[in-house]
């Protein structure tokens, strides 16, 4: 009866643990590992495959070594990329329209090819136009990096003697100049990731310092109401906007705003509100004039799908009388006194941006002495801890009840209260506050 056996031969460990190789083996396998730390360290393209060909010997015995490829060209143009000949290092992923192009050759034959080959006993003619590169030569294995199934670039070997190259060279040139051919351009996309986001981060970072322009510098100092204001953004630009504006016969217009979406749409938007807020021309003054007003402008301007809710009140000095309008927008929180803290009565009304036929509906209040009104975005409710739970309304409204007299310590004081809370956890959504409180 047949005995089927998945025995093998077992090399006896030294006393130190390493398995008893051959002293060449083991040099072999030491330079091998040294090799791939070298490689684990780079994440530059052109240090990486550097790194490599210094060591290629390791897996081939060859004297000279040519890369080419043909990116971003049209058959039978091709681009040599690294050669023995050359003292210099070019860069060919950030510098490639320093490397020479040609149209004709034996090197381009081979690359359109597409396939690994040997030449035992090459003759190259003069007038191939890298003769230079390969003169005195007499053997050559070559293998193309594939992309897609397609030749991309070409890896070739060169030595003195003819015949020197065997089909086993040729397997594993073709193995490992594919795997490093992969491993360069994963990084080179990651690479020029970075240096897209890098860009991009820029120019976000401008278009933020642009938009935190739009904002008031400083609030307006009005008689017997104190205002305080606060500004974050989850991005480096964002879509709330808030702003206190000058009107005629002593009356003052309070603005908060909050664009969907984030980012350079949303501030986009932000500054066209701006803009429509500060033309804006009525006398008298009238919030929901002034809303009707930005929203014809939105739908046609504004890019589709987005929208803003808004606040838009209109504050008498002699009278402490407010009249404001709501568009989607979440009511503001009232403090009487120390009487606690209520919502504002809210008013019908659709976002702005939405429709042409939204109709808001205005309402009033008069505010006593010591009453506190504190405007805000709904990123201020939707904030987390690190279990997901939001700081929500009951906690806004604890934090505004112990909230010092003055809109500034005010403003501060709830900010405090939500970053307590929520910890150093991101924030997904911009987050705005505009107090005002009435004073002696």
């Amino acid at each position: 009866m047949a005995v089927l056996t998945s025995e093998r031969k077992v090399h006896p460990a030294t006393p130190g643990g390493s398995w008893n190789l051959n002293q060449g083996a083991m040099t072999h396998l030491q330079r091998l590992d040294a090799l791939v730390k070298e490689l684990s360290h780079h994440s530059d393209p052109d240090r990486l495959v550097r790194a490599f060909v210094r060591k290629s010997n390791l897996f081939h015995e060859h004297e000279a070594l040519l890369t080419l490829d043909n990116r971003d060209l049209q058959p039978p143009a091709y681009r040599l990329t690294r050669s023995w000949l050359w003292s210099e290092n070019v860069n060919p992923y950030t510098q490639p329209n320093r490397l020479p192009i040609f149209e004709t050759g034996l090197l381009g034959d081979l690359l359109y090819a597409g396939k690994p080959q040997l030449l035992h006993d090459l003759d190259i003619s003069p007038d191939d136009p890298c003769y230079e590169h390969l003169r005195g030569y007499r053997s050559l294995a070559c293998a193309p990096n594939y992309h897609q199934g397609k030749p991309i670039a070409l890896v070739v070997l060169l030595h003195h003697e003819p015949g020197r190259f065997n089909q086993q060279d040729l397997e594993t040139l073709l193995l490992n100049s594919n795997m490093l051919g992969r491993a360069v351009t994963n990084l080179a996309l990651a690479q020029q990731l970075e240096e897209a986001y890098q860009k991009l981060d820029h120019e976000m970072q401008k278009v933020g310092a642009m938009q935190r322009h739009l904002l008031p510098a400083e609030l307006p100092r009005i008689e017997g109401l104190s205002l305080g204001a606060s500004y974050v953004t989850c991005s480096q630009a964002g879509g709330d906007y808030y702003d206190v504006v000058e009107l005629p016969d002593n009356q003052w217009g309070l603005c908060l705003a909050d664009v969907s979406g984030h980012g350079v749409p949303a501030a986009v938007v932000m500054a066209i509100i701006h803009t429509l807020v500060r033309t804006y021309n009525s006398n008298p003054p009238h919030p929901r004039l002034v809303l009707e007003h930005i929203n014809s402008h939105l739908l046609k301007v504004a890019p589709e799908g987005m929208f803003a809710t808004a606040f838009y009140g209109i504050y008498d000095v002699a009278t402490r009388n407010l009249r404001y309008v709501l568009a989607g927008h979440p009511p503001p929180r009232l403090r009487r006194g120390n009487r606690g803290v209520v919502p504002l009565t809210s008013t019908p009304g659709l976002p702005l941006g939405v429709t042409d036929c939204a109709i808001w509906h205005e309402k009033e209040i008069t505010l006593q002495l010591g009453d506190a009104l504190l405007l805000y975005t709904d990123g201020l409710l939707e904030g987390t801890n690190a279990a997901g739970e939001p700081f929500g309304l009951q906690r806004l409204d604890n934090a505004l009840r112990l909230a010092p007299l003055l809109a500034g310590p005010m403003v501060r004081h709830v900010e405090r209260n939500y970053r307590d809370f929520c910890s150093g956890t991101p924030d997904f959504d911009d987050r705005s506050i505009l107090a005002a409180v009435a004073v002696p």
